[in-house]
């Protein structure tokens, strides 16, 4: 990080509040000059060195200045086009762009949308670009299933990820609580009767959400005895689904979770089995509270400013760089009953063996 010393830092070791130390470094008249004087002097020991772009948005705000004026913050992905994350077909992705959007909008800042291949641009020279307009806040969105991160220069930049870790990349992300996805989905088909969930995925999100979707089933069923989850079928390709019909023969699920459920449920209807009639069907990426159906929606609203919000406080601590222990911020998302699973046969406040087995 360029600067670890922060506002924080300076009000923690002088005994005041950052609002104080703020009001000191701006030569409030409303404090005393003495508590200012050594509040000043705290700050230049400990080597506080304020951060200009935040300062030229609080300068802006205090001035009442417009829009044109204002800092830029980056938004970035790497998909086939440029147009692609705004026209993405999952729902999930444009959300946390408009969330996004919004967010940067709402806390004073303007937002300047990036596609990292634009004239074959290599990523020095994109990072050199960034650093050039004077923007210092990377939102680094989607990327192809087969493409590894960008190598910009991390060390001009506060970065966040927006979605699920790169393994590769160690920087702050933002995404959807994928295990309690999981574990919520199963809870909820649990208590509609299904006792064989299966769940189905892409091979590629196995491997870089580090079996979260799994491990959720996995939790479900020490929770839940009486729940005998199925072997996972991986897919490479969410558009080619052939190989369902031989695991629906080998594993005969009752209820089956996938993320893309939407593509699942007219490749079940071809092969004769109906939701709910003949089984279950149960999202974990519902494209909202009012989808057809049943599962988890993720908000990629709220997770697209919940990204926003991270990463302006890292710009306002002058967190530049890769850090040395990245965190994962998630979201938990919301039950969506839908119209592709059965009624619910048990609460958890219910008598008999249902509740009984229920270890919350």
């Amino acid at each position: 990080m360029a600067n670890s010393v922060t506002m924080k830092t300076v009000a923690a070791y002088a005994g005041v509040t950052q609002a104080t130390v703020s009001m000191c470094l701006a030569n409030n008249p409303h404090i005393p000059t003495s508590t200012r004087t050594r509040i000043q002097a705290i700050a230049d020991q400990l080597g506080y060195r304020p951060n200009p772009y935040v300062s030229a948005l609080m300068s802006l705000r205090r001035r009442g200045k417009n829009d044109d004026r204002k800092p830029v913050l980056a938004l970035v992905h790497g998909l086939e086009s440029k147009d692609a994350w705004r026209e993405s077909s999952a729902s999930n992705d444009r959300q946390m762009l408009e969330g996004a959007l919004e967010q940067i909008g709402r806390r004073g800042y303007k937002a300047d949308e990036f596609w990292l291949h634009q004239d074959g641009m290599s990523a020095e020279r994109f990072s050199s670009i960034l650093h050039n307009r004077g923007i210092q806040g990377v939102l680094l969105g989607p990327l192809t299933e087969t493409e590894s991160p960008p190598n910009l220069l991390w060390e001009k930049f506060s970065t966040v990820r927006l979605g699920a870790p790169l393994p590769t990349l160690g920087v702050t992300s933002v995404c959807n609580d994928h295990f309690s996805s999981s574990l919520q989905a199963a809870r909820e088909c649990y208590l509609r009767g299904y006792r064989r969930p299966g769940l189905v995925i892409l091979r590629s999100h196995q491997e870089r959400l580090n079996a979260r979707w799994a491990g959720g089933l996995l939790g479900a069923r020490d929770m839940f005895p009486s729940l005998k989850p199925v072997k996972t079928l991986l897919v490479d390709h969410f558009d080619d689904l052939s190989p369902i019909a031989t695991w629906l023969s080998r594993e005969k699920p009752d209820v089956v979770l996938s993320p893309f459920a939407q593509s699942i449920r007219p490749t079940l209807e071809r092969l004769g089995m109906h939701s709910p009639v003949d089984i279950g069907l149960a999202s974990l990426a519902c494209s909202g509270l009012d989808d057809a159906c049943s599962g988890i929606w993720q908000n990629g609203r709220l997770i697209g400013a919940t990204a926003v919000d991270n990463m302006i406080s890292m710009l306002e601590q002058n967190e530049r760089g890769l850090p040395s222990q990245p965190r994962v911020v998630m979201v938990v998302g919301a039950w969506n009953d839908g119209q592709t699973l059965r009624r619910c046969v048990a609460t958890p406040q219910a008598t008999g063996p249902v509740a009984q087995e229920i270890h919350f």
